[in-house]
């Protein structure tokens, strides 16, 4: 208590309010922490920075004096005074200001203009802390972290774009269309109000033509193709915010007269000179369906040479006359040739009963010629090409079988085959085993192809190319890829001749030969010369 005298009434009375004042400033503490919403959500505009804050931004303190207490004469400290705001997150684009730190009352605001198409949504937290106790704002309390949510509300400042600098069509005279193009247009706000297309509209007047709300466009009467060739329409787009496009886009819509069905794109006079190679007839030749469905179609395509009468070389000159028309290579050898006195080797070979310039031979399984020596003089070192017309079914020959169509063998002590075309369960194999080398390494030595020509009884025209280690094949005209290639040694050094067959291998162990027979049987004791015959079809 103070020890103060007083002599009348009134001093006394002020001697003991001075008392409690004092008193009860030593007694004041800060013990309550501020205490602020627990979530807020926001909306700025874009291109602003004030936030409206729902609910407002406002912290209180149970620490704070009492209204009540400005009657009297009572020195107030700052306990319970709310000093301002901390906002936590990382790159978060707003603060907050402390408007009155008695009430409590603050705002938030953006740091900078929001932009909408960089960011929709912003969360982050807040939290309050009062000005502690004593001048230096000690024992200083904070409250609770809340929520907040910022959403920025888009303003319509993009104007749609079209996607395509321009568009085109082409349709047919005389016709009525649902839809003939379609034009597309985007645009750059962030909210569905302004970012959405909502209508298009043809600038251009006077036109056959209509454009729907999606962009489509159609005409809206039939269209001729000797009044107008071409139609250029100007189209704008509008966003759902009223906002016209910038740019208008140019449509140019084409008129065709009325399409006639057949064959186009095709030449009557073909110019071709021998010895380079495939020619292909009509490259561009196409057929024109005007859009009808077809349900059968017959072509006849008919050749004429003008060095000649009529007719086809296949039918009017000999396999020989053949190449010497279309410039074969020299060294090329026909190993099947009409029977002769100097062509013995096919006599007895069935045939087709056709004219010497289309003889066919048949191989069904027991049938097979040797070729004479001094007949083919290439070296299997040099490049070489084989050409053959065959046919051949499945179930031709026995099950998992090989059935030879050319083969180049030891001709006596060893098994040994060079190389071989053979066709084994439908598929097509060549096989070429190198000559010795320095380097006994693997090497290609078998080329598998398996395409569909090898069993569908059908005649087609093999090619093969052989220019180790690469083998082409060429089936009437069109080339096919190996499909597997397996490799294997080089062959030992070795002084045996070789023998070659057209429809079976030769596999000679004991015996004499007769160089021009045709071998159609097993010889009497079991030693077979052939094996693996072709079986035709």
């Amino acid at each position: 208590m103070n020890s103060v005298r007083c002599s009348r009434l009134a001093a006394s009375l002020a001697c003991l309010l001075l008392s409690f004042s004092v008193a009860t400033s030593a007694a004041k503490v800060n013990k309550h922490k501020p205490w602020i919403e627990t979530t807020y959500h926001g909306i700025v505009t874009e291109n602003d920075v004030t936030v409206l804050l729902d609910p407002p931004l406002i912290a209180l303190d149970k620490d704070a004096p009492l209204h009540y207490a400005e009657r009297y004469e009572v020195t107030f400290t700052k306990e319970g005074e709310i000093c301002g705001f901390r906002i936590h997150g990382q790159n978060v684009p707003f603060e907050a200001v402390m408007v009155d730190k008695t009430t409590g009352g603050g705002v938030l605001r953006a740091k900078e203009s929001m932009d909408c198409e960089l960011q929709k949504e912003y969360t982050f937290t807040i939290q309050a802390y009062d000005c502690g106790e004593g001048p230096e704002g000690e024992n200083m309390k904070k409250s609770h972290k809340a929520n907040v949510h910022i959403q920025v509300n888009d303003v319509n400042e993009y104007s749609p774009v079209f996607k395509e600098k321009s568009y085109k069509a082409t349709v047919i005279e005389g016709k009525k269309y649902d839809s003939i193009l379609r034009v597309e247009a985007i645009d750059a706000d962030c909210s569905p109000q302004y970012s959405q297309i909502c209508s298009y509209e043809i600038v251009t007047p006077n036109v056959p033509f209509t454009i729907d709300k999606d962009g489509f466009i159609k005409n809206t009467e039939k269209v001729n193709y000797s009044k107008d060739r071409q139609y250029k329409l100007a189209v704008t787009a509008y966003d759902c915010g009223k906002k016209r496009s910038t740019e208008d886009v140019l449509v140019k819509i084409n008129i065709k007269p009325t399409c006639k069905p057949g064959w186009q794109g095709w030449s009557k006079r073909i110019e071709y000179e021998p010895g380079t190679g495939s020619l292909a007839l009509f490259p561009s030749m196409h057929l024109e369906t005007c859009d009808e469905p077809v349900t059968f179609i017959q072509a006849t395509i008919e050749l004429e040479t003008s060095h000649i009468g009529k007719g086809c070389d296949r039918e009017t000159y000999s396999e020989k006359s053949l190449h010497r028309l279309c410039g074969v290579a020299s060294g090329t050898v026909d190993l099947l040739p009409s029977p002769s006195i100097s062509t013995n080797w096919t006599v007895g070979l069935p045939t087709d009963n056709g004219h010497d310039s289309d003889e066919v031979f048949e191989f069904n399984g027991t049938q097979a010629v040797k070729i004479p020596d001094g007949i083919l003089t290439t070296s299997s070192e040099e490049p070489l090409s084989i050409s053959v017309w065959m046919r051949h079914g499945p179930g031709a020959g026995i099950q998992g079988e090989k059935e030879t169509i050319l083969c180049n063998s030891d001709k006596r002590d060893m098994n040994r085959h060079h190389y071989s075309l053979y066709v084994h369960n439908c598929r097509l194999v060549f096989l070429f085993r190198q000559n010795p080398s320095e380097s006994e390494n693997f090497r290609p030595a078998e080329f598998h192809w398996k395409i569909d020509q090898v069993c569908d009884k059908e005649w087609h025209h093999y090619v093969l190319n052989v220019d180790i280690p690469t083998v082409a094949l060429f089936v009437d005209g069109v080339a096919h890829d190996p499909f597997l290639v397996t490799e294997d040694y080089p062959l030992h050094h070795s002084k045996i001749q070789t023998q070659l067959v057209v429809g079976a291998c030769w596999q000679e162990y004991t015996g004499n030969e007769n160089e021009n027979e045709t071998v159609t049987e097993a010889y009497p004791g079991g030693e077979f010369r052939m094996a693996q015959f072709y079986h035709g079809s």
